[in-house]
């Protein structure tokens, strides 16, 4: 990955702590922006503008303008393809949760080739259920917050890939509804009809386990969350090497609800989910780092992980099935040492492969 240096455009600032006035106010071109719509001042400007415009000035034409023809959305309950798709997906979640907030905590970015942008949107939006949800019924006045990671890729005011990550166990506790029992509904449907609709999941499992890591120049602020991740998941195994990076107070927030302080417990959230996969493959597939103020520096690791859930853990008893994990990791780092760590991967995702959905199956099941 070539990239600009990380540290440039300093004026561009992150979202984090900023008034939503402060954020809307109109203020002139920060930065090159090539074919960007003159609205927009910075990039940090068009990511957060153009999701309240569509999200909460309910906008949703802006789709069109926003998002390339041939766009592709990918999830780890599979991918979409095309504006289209974006616009009916967005109609559909704005005629179910039709006060839906969003709530910008931060987004950390690149420039990766000449006007080619790259941006790792951390949202959290709260909404309730005030129409029909596939998922969960008729309207029923639930309410969800939720943590959402956007990864997008753009160039020129267009959208041009999407990697969506966001806290989908956490939302159906808050909805009332079981994890498991939401995802073993979804894993039954996934086990009717064409199987080859699910090859998308085989492939991306194949493109781990044959990547070689990529690494970041020599300095570059992502490299010690890099390695604390791959020494945790695939090196040493929890040893020193993991430890040394990250600060003794952190914080910590991860899926299904997960928040704690301290080394030990960010240790401890990365052994739930390593020790459940065996024979586990793991790759950084992107990585962005942006200054942020009193000397601190936020860093965002795109990653993907596979391997068979040989061990029972909090996915319940061990299934032999091949399990696909993608998410996203914001660091806050402070003297090179993490002091906060908000990863964000989909949960109900991942049980309802264990449960055998999205074409997952067991050592002797028919393929």
């Amino acid at each position: 990955m070539t990239s600009a240096p990380w540290n440039q455009h300093p004026q561009v600032r992150s979202p984090a702590g900023r008034t939503i006035g402060d954020l809307l106010a109109p203020r002139p071109r920060q930065q090159p922006l090539a074919g960007f719509e003159d609205v927009y001042a910075d990039f940090v400007d068009y990511i957060v503008r153009c999701t309240h415009r569509i999200w909460e000035q309910k906008d949703i034409g802006l789709c069109r303008t926003h998002y390339a023809d041939d766009v592709v959305m990918h999830t780890l309950a599979g991918p979409s393809r095309g504006r289209e798709s974006v616009v009916q997906g967005t109609l559909g979640a704005l005629a179910a949760y039709a006060d839906r907030q969003v709530i910008a905590e931060d987004v950390i970015w690149s420039e990766d080739a000449p006007a080619l942008f790259y941006s790792s949107h951390r949202i959290t939006s709260r909404s309730t259920l005030e129409g029909s949800d596939a998922l969960y019924g008729a309207a029923s006045g639930a309410a969800q917050m939720a943590t959402t990671v956007a990864d997008c890729l753009v160039r020129e005011n267009l959208i041009v890939e999407e990697w969506l990550f966001r806290d989908n166990a956490r939302a159906a506790l808050q909805m009332g509804h079981s994890p498991h029992a939401v995802a073993l509904a979804q894993a039954e449907a996934d086990q009717a009809g064409d199987p080859q609709r699910h090859a998308w999941r085989r492939q991306w499992m194949d493109r781990v386990r044959a990547a070689r890591q990529a690494w970041p120049e020599a300095g570059h602020p992502a490299e010690g969350p890099m390695r604390m991740l791959r020494a945790a998941w695939v090196d040493d195994l929890y040893g020193e090497a993991a430890a040394a990076a990250v600060s003794p107070s952190v914080e910590v927030c991860w899926p299904t609800g997960r928040r704690g302080w301290g080394r030990g417990y960010l240790i401890g959230c990365l052994v739930q989910l390593r020790a459940q996969l065996h024979d586990f493959h793991f790759n950084v597939e992107h990585w962005a780092a942006r200054p942020l103020p009193n000397g601190e520096v936020a860093v965002a690791l795109r990653w993907a992980g596979c391997g068979v859930h040989a061990s029972q853990g909090g996915w319940g008893a061990a299934s032999g099935r091949e399990i696909l994990v993608a998410g996203s990791s914001h660091y806050v780092l402070r003297d090179g040492r993490i002091v906060r760590d908000q990863t964000v991967f989909d949960e109900l995702a991942v049980l309802r492969q264990v449960l055998g959905g999205l074409g997952a199956v067991a050592p002797g099941e028919p393929t």
